[in-house]
């Protein structure tokens, strides 16, 4: 019984090492699925312009698409310009932003937001 405790223990420690190697080797990524911005460990939330032309003076629509990742294995969605374009039902772009949030890097989204007529 005392050699498969040890085994046990041993076992734990090795995956325990292996782990925490990874990890402080920067191959996981705590942050956005982006990787753009600042990020926080506990909480983020921004918004960056990325770009934009003289603006019309009829009302604009808007449109978004997300991209979200939910901890560390499950990540889904179509964050692109096209996508959000749809989504609005925006024909011509006036504006493009993008808005990140990440809450205890459990959950993490990335969205485009598509200003338009």
């Amino acid at each position: 019984m005392k050699l498969n405790c040890k085994i046990k223990t041993k076992s734990f420690t090795l995956l325990l090492s292996g782990f925490l190697s990874i990890f402080f080797t920067n191959c996981v990524n705590l942050g956005q699925p982006q990787g753009l911005g600042p990020t926080g460990l506990l909480y983020a939330s921004y918004s960056l312009g990325l770009s934009e032309r003289n603006l019309p003076k009829l009302p604009l629509k808007k449109g978004k698409a997300c991209v979200k990742r939910y901890g560390f294995f499950f990540t889904t969605g179509n964050a692109s310009i096209g996508s959000a374009a749809n989504s609005g039902g925006i024909v011509d772009i006036y504006r493009i932003d993008k808005e990140a949030t990440n809450y205890l890097s459990i959950y993490s989204s990335l969205c485009t937001v598509v200003w338009g007529i």
